[in-house]
């Protein structure tokens, strides 16, 4: 019997595989009432609730413990035994699987009974329900072994408005009458209270802005699969002041920024009860000028950015440089050669390129300048005579 189960089971779930390829929708499992716990012989209902987006012909499809068992929207425990506790899950032609919801069925005489799911912001109600059939008296609740009510005819407990910290283990006591006396029988359950929302995130695009660019700010969060259709409020800040007031918008329109637009922003998604609200961490934005130099500052930027891109630019800097050189030094020559850049730097370069090529008005000038030379040292070993006042010259030429 466990073997053809199994065997059946397999083949349904390589169908539905094959059916739901691509497909990302999961349905929930709801109880009727909403409880975890049951006795023996109660009953209770249970829904597959699926995206109101689909249309046509559904099917559906109940596992307990992964083991295929119903093929209807709804999956109804008439009489419930032991052997009905376990995980269940849900499935349909067009959608992943349903998370697991647990349910326990006991036979003793006191449950402490609550939401099989619990999120922030809800009322919880917790009730120590005592087996039917059998008169009771006096409750008391505790909280991780405190008591959290004393001894009173009120069997069911309400905590409003729950939070993180409200996940913990509860217990009940209660009296019982069976075999004609009353007896003080307990029960305990975890709560864990889950997440309504998570906690938001703010982003902005583009990431880097310029004057007048238009920004978008989004404020993202993400609601529990099982409270898709919670309504949330969302809000925008920029250095601590409001910019926008609470609306279902998860968006922020900047139409054209400006310099004063720079700064940090946040943001803030509210239930519609009021009871929940989430601050997101802060996203700086900084609005640059428009300008040559910012956009290449921001090109730049953008380029490092980017791993193994430095040397690229390095290299590109260096070549820039080498042709700036290289045009400055083809002007200067080409100045030099129309004379057009008068240095006397460059006439002097000039003067020693013509010496160094000899010709003979060349030569006829050294030579000049040699006589001269030895006459001025024929002048200086023999000075000339004075007679009177009359300056007598020997041996010696004026060269004009």
């Amino acid at each position: 019997m466990a073997v053809t189960m199994f065997v059946r089971s397999l083949l349904m779930l390589v169908l539905l595989i094959v059916e739901n390829a691509g497909t990302v929708v999961s349905p929930v499992v709801t109880f009727n009432p909403d409880l975890n716990k049951i006795f023996t012989g109660e009953s209770l209902q249970m829904t597959c609730d699926v995206d109101s987006t689909e249309q046509g012909d559904v099917t559906y499809y109940w596992f307990k413990n992964d083991y295929w068992i119903h093929s209807e929207k709804t999956f109804t425990i008439s009489s419930a035994q032991t052997s009905d506790s376990g995980n269940y899950q849900c499935q349909t032609s067009t959608s992943d699987r349903s998370d697991a919801t647990k349910l326990e069925v006991h036979s003793g005489y006191v449950i402490l009974q609550t939401p099989p799911n619990v999120y922030e912001g809800d009322n919880l109600s917790l009730r120590c329900h005592h087996y039917p059939g059998h008169p009771a008296k006096q409750t008391i609740f505790y909280k991780n072994n405190a008591v959290i009510k004393g001894w009173g005819s009120e069997d069911e407990l309400y905590i409003e408005n729950v939070d993180m910290t409200s996940s913990c283990k509860y217990k009940c006591t209660k009296q019982v009458n069976h075999h004609l006396l009353y007896y003080q029988h307990s029960d305990e359950t975890s709560v864990s209270v889950q997440e309504l929302f998570s906690l938001p995130t703010i982003s902005l695009s583009p990431q880097i802005v310029v004057e007048g660019d238009h920004v978008t700010l989004t404020c993202n969060t993400r609601r529990s699969p099982r409270r898709q259709t919670t309504a949330l409020q969302f809000a925008f800040y920029r250095e601590g002041q409001n910019i926008g007031e609470f609306s279902s918008a998860n968006e922020h329109e900047v139409p054209y920024t400006k310099l004063n637009d720079s700064g940090d922003y946040k943001c803030e998604v509210l239930t519609s009860d009021y009871r929940i609200k989430k601050t997101s961490t802060t996203v700086t934005m900084q609005v640059k000028r428009i300008g040559a130099r910012e956009l290449f500052n921001q090109s730049e930027t953008e380029v490092t950015s980017k791993p193994g891109t430095s040397h690229v630019i390095t290299a590109v800097a260096v070549t820039s440089l080498v042709l700036v050189l290289f045009l400055i030094v083809t002007a200067l020559i080409f100045l030099y050669r129309t004379q057009q850049f008068p240095l006397s730097g460059i006439n002097h370069l000039s003067s020693k390129a013509e010496a160094v090529v000899p010709d003979d008005e060349t030569e006829n000038i050294y030579t000049d300048l040699d006589m001269n030379s030895i006459r001025w040292q024929n002048i200086s070993q023999n000075p000339p005579k004075q007679s009177g006042n009359d300056l007598v010259t020997e041996n010696h030429f004026i060269v004009c």
